[in-house]
């Protein structure tokens, strides 16, 4: 029996343990130098005159990007902000968490919300958009910064999954909005856990540097060596939302030849597509847009026909070695939600999509198996 799993992370022990080495070395683990480094690395790399701040995770990064938006404060319960509904729970969950009512959008064939359905739900209440450039496809970002101009709503960008995208020439995270990565093992570029949200100005910057560490005034570095003119204050509530400099020396590692996961994630995608399309019954998942002009291929999803109990196919496929999962779930229909919004597309993946194994490792002999195992499952059922 075979043994794929479904994802690891692209980690080159020597380059990474150099990296930590360096950290340790300068006994800076939490609130050093490292920090500041990656967040300069990643602004860098995006070629971007913004400014990052590194945060613990995508999910904290994203309520912070909420706050920020809504002049620094958190929601009142009469206020909507327009999500949709196939991405992980975080998306949602950080709405509730932020005071406000998530209103569920649906999405397109790529899998990302589109102007005219985010459109028809705004209301006098709804107070932001979070857009979620799913599995690293991106938005059509003209054409929703278009929609927000047109009614005064700020967007949030979750780009947790599209760290290396690129949107017209342009990579996201280098945009007008508001911007949240997600670093989480399975992601592209990881630092095991972690976030960074880009921003345009150092006002804003300066805020969320505040707010993840407790709402200081003062930057760690500084606190040791501060005089009596110069102390720690708190002149808002923060709480603890900071990357450490172990995480981001593990991220500075990765992004040193990050380029090169793409490519070989790009050839695996590619191959994988090319089987994909000689199947019956089974559509490929990783639709791209022509304003998609580098793509990172963060996961690999297919669309099985609606005659399959995808749930049972899953099942058979982990028995036989195929590490794989039921495709990412629609958050309205979450059993604390139970919601009866109707999101055809979002449904349709919710309900007949599937994950097969993918990273930037995996050989042609491992997709070769997963699709051999893959037909032989679908033939039985």
């Amino acid at each position: 029996m075979v043994n794929i799993p479904l994802g690891k992370p692209f980690l080159k022990t020597d380059v990474v343990l150099d990296s930590l080495k360096e950290v340790l070395d300068s006994k800076w683990i939490s609130g050093g130098p490292t920090i500041n480094k990656f967040e300069d690395a990643v602004r860098d790399y995006n070629n971007d005159d913004g400014y990052y701040v590194a945060v613990s995770n995508a999910t904290t990064g994203l309520e912070l990007a909420l706050q920020l938006v809504n002049d620094k404060k958190k929601f009142k319960d009469t206020d909507e902000v327009i999500v949709p509904s196939w991405s992980w729970v975080a998306s949602g969950w950080v709405v509730y968490n932020v005071g406000a009512k998530p209103v569920w959008c649906d999405v397109d064939k790529y899998g990302v919300p589109y102007v005219e359905d985010i459109e028809k739900r705004i209301t006098k209440n709804t107070k932001a958009i979070i857009v979620v450039h799913q599995m690293g496809v991106p938005c059509d970002m003209d054409a929703i910064n278009q929609l927000s101009e047109k009614y005064g709503i700020p967007i949030v960008e979750d780009s947790a999954c599209a760290f290396g995208s690129e949107y017209k020439g342009t990579k996201i995270g280098n945009t007008r909005n508001v911007s949240v990565y997600s670093f989480q093992a399975r992601k592209c570029l990881t630092t095991g856990e972690g976030g960074m949200i880009s921003v345009r100005t150092e006002e804003d910057s300066e805020w969320l540097k505040s707010m993840r560490a407790f709402g200081t005034t003062l930057a760690p570095l500084k606190r040791d060596t501060a005089t009596y003119f110069l102390k720690e204050q708190f002149d808002k509530i923060g709480t603890n939302y900071k990357m450490n400099d172990i995480q981001a020396a593990v991220g500075l590692a990765h992004l040193s030849y990050f380029d090169e996961e793409v490519e070989l994630r790009n050839v695996a995608g590619r191959y994988y597509n090319s089987q994909i399309q000689q199947m019956e019954n089974v559509q490929m998942g990783n639709l791209v847009p022509e304003y998609c002009t580098r793509y990172n291929w963060q996961n690999f999803h297919i669309l099985l026909d609606k005659k399959y109990d995808r749930d049972m196919i899953v099942d058979k496929l982990r028995k036989r070695g195929v590490g794989c999962k039921w495709d990412i779930q629609a958050i309205h229909l979450e059993p604390i939600v139970n919601s009866s919004e109707v999101l055809e597309q979002t449904e349709l993946y919710h309900n007949y999509g599937l994950w097969l194994p993918f990273f930037a490792e995996i050989t042609t002999e491992e997709q070769n198996n997963v699709i051999m195992i893959l037909q032989e499952v679908l033939s039985e059922s």
